[in-house]
């Protein structure tokens, strides 16, 4: 059986955070990538921001 939850539960993954309460993820498939990623794990990774960011 297939659960689907409001996108916006997972929004601590991006730095950036973004509202969507229109999407639905699938519950069990989020969870299990959220025991996968390192803890503080965000998008984009802050240290390749800090170097995009940089001025030449």
């Amino acid at each position: 059986m297939t659960i689907l939850v409001p996108s916006d539960l997972y929004n601590r993954w991006f730095s950036t955070p973004v509202s969507t309460p229109h999407i639905e993820v699938e519950y069990d498939v989020m969870n299990t990538l959220m025991q996968k990623l390192p803890k503080g794990y965000t998008l984009p990774d802050p240290v390749s921001m800090e170097i995009l960011n940089q001025n030449d």
